[in-house]
């Protein structure tokens, strides 16, 4: 007979159960491993929760990997929408980033179509150049996913699937963490309320169990950390270390607020506006707009921190409004021993590109892959896919810390200290010779496994800032007849202003939404 997943024969005995995963912490990771786990392996899961923990943000964007999970988790999008004051998100506009008074887009997507196997970028670049196309245009300007977002459409019609596969949610955190919880707990996740405040190790370095205060403890097979910058078993107990990327990455703190709708129209977009210290971010939901202000304590106070954001949002000194304080970095082991560390407590990159709940679902995914089928936590046949879970989340980190530190190094803002700071730190190799490679060729190398942004996403960064690659990156893209780029450059403008039209907008959609209860048609 083959051994179960997760199968360890001495805590068999003690458990006298089903193999059995711990999750310490709640929020959004922690729920959405229980509720993943339980799904995906059906092994018996026990979340404990400090009723003391930290509330959540006001608002969390998401990217277009978060419709992988809904659907793989069965769960119905409008219900899903309803449940979070959810929105849809199209793109990202950043305001100010470039300098004080530039706007450029993030969307989701692609530019229109590729031309023999070249990407947009290079007849388009190569039209301006030789004056054949508009001068006045811009590179996402081929791009649906923008277009829509400043008509305020939504990416589908009333009552059926969307024909787009790449847009996302704004959603509010709490009511996030609350709908999870409760899928979680339908699914038969058992939670447990209480403060852990140590663990026994074993002699492999395996957690054995873990102590919670005037509780029994709680012995399991596994045990992930989801405890948030706390870190209580990765760090505090296993002593993993922690890599930090806080001499790249300036912003350490945000300060918090919601902002009442002003009208009856929501953006399918958020924004994302560059301060004097940081950006700011509004992500409207559907009754208010979480709003926030991410900054580098070096060069601003949290006091005047605060009054920047207000006076940005237009709201008084009288409104409440929460400080954050952030630690930019990731670990190098995000498993180690039986113990896997999930959201903050595995690494955190600020969240100018909305990615945080990506990694928690790109590591839930791995880690599914990756645990030990027919072999115990602690033995030694366990290495090898212990080193591929880190090494993928270890890459995966890193590609996020590059892409958003691209922001700041296209940058041209001279106006304060912080983003002349910003764009001087030392940059890590990796994205050095992305840079190379993009200005010399036009192309971005992407990693070999599951890159978590395309190449597009590299181009609509660089292009916006005006950083575009060479004309003759591309050889074979001057060889194209040029009335043949125009006649295909303006279709594509065509067809996506013809199916902007035939969509409703995003209020209208939404209203229907969040006010009847009705039946998706498939």
């Amino acid at each position: 007979m083959n051994t179960p997943p997760f199968f360890n024969h001495e805590r068999r005995r003690k458990n006298e159960g089903e193999p059995h995963i711990a999750i310490v912490g709640g929020g959004t990771a922690g729920w959405m491993a229980a509720a993943t786990l339980r799904r995906r392996l059906g092994c018996r899961i026990t979340l404990i929760e400090s009723s003391n923990a930290p509330g959540v943000g006001v608002g969390e964007a998401t990217i277009p990997a978060m419709i992988d999970w809904i659907e793989n988790m069965g769960i119905d999008e409008d219900d899903f929408l309803r449940q979070t004051s959810g929105t849809y998100k199209l793109a990202i506009r950043f305001d100010n980033w470039v300098t004080p008074r530039h706007r450029y887009w993030h969307p989701f997507g692609s530019c229109g179509q590729s031309v023999d196997g070249i990407d947009l970028i290079h007849f388009w670049k190569r039209g301006v150049d030789e004056g054949w196309w508009e001068s006045s245009t811009h590179y996402t300007d081929f791009n649906l996913q923008r277009l829509l977002s400043e008509h305020h459409r939504a990416p589908r019609m009333i009552g059926f699937p969307s024909e787009l596969e790449n847009y996302a949610y704004h959603l509010d955190a709490g009511r996030l963490a609350d709908f999870i919880r409760s899928l979680a707990i339908s699914e038969g996740v058992t939670n447990r309320i209480g403060d852990v405040t140590g663990a026994e190790i074993d002699r492999e370095g395996d957690i054995q169990q873990v102590y919670v205060k005037n509780q029994a403890p709680l012995v399991a097979d596994w045990f992930l950390d989801c405890s948030g910058f706390s870190s209580v078993l990765i760090e505090k107990t296993l002593n993993v270390p922690w890599i930090d990327c806080s001499d790249m990455l300036l912003c350490d703190r945000a300060v918090v607020v919601r902002v009442p709708k002003s009208s009856s129209d929501v953006a399918p977009y958020t924004v994302s506006t560059g301060l004097n210290a940081g950006w700011a971010w509004q992500i409207p939901l559907r009754d208010n707009v979480g709003a926030g202000y991410v900054y580098s304590s070096q060069h601003i106070s949290p006091s005047s921190a605060r009054e920047e954001l207000l006076r940005h949002v237009g709201l008084d000194s009288e409104i409440t409004t929460r400080d954050i304080s952030m630690r930019i970095g990731y670990r190098d082991q995000s498993w180690k021993g039986n113990c896997i560390s999930i959201g903050l407590a595995a690494g955190f990159i600020e969240p100018l590109e909305s990615t945080g709940i990506f990694l928690v679902q790109r590591a839930l995914d791995e880690l599914v892959d990756c645990l030990p089928v027919d072999c115990l936590p602690a033995n030694s046949l366990a290495q090898p896919r212990r080193d591929i879970f880190n090494h993928r989340m270890r890459v995966a980190y890193e590609e996020v810390r590059d892409f958003v530190l691209l922001h700041y190094l296209v940058s041209r803002r001279e106006d304060t200290s912080f983003w002349r700071h910003a764009r001087s730190v030392n940059v890590p190799n990796s994205l050095a010779k992305t840079i190379d490679c993009y200005e010399r060729c036009g192309e971005v190398k992407l990693p070999s496994h599951a890159p978590v942004f395309a190449e597009a996403n590299h181009h609509f960064i660089m292009a916006g800032a005006g950083r575009l690659p060479a004309m003759e990156a591309h050889f074979s893209s001057l060889k194209t007849n040029p009335d043949q780029l125009v006649f295909v450059m303006n279709r594509i403008r065509h067809l996506h202003l013809a199916k902007a039209n035939t969509l409703p907008s995003h209020r209208d959609l939404l209203r229907t939404i969040h006010s009847v209860e009705h039946t998706l048609l498939v």
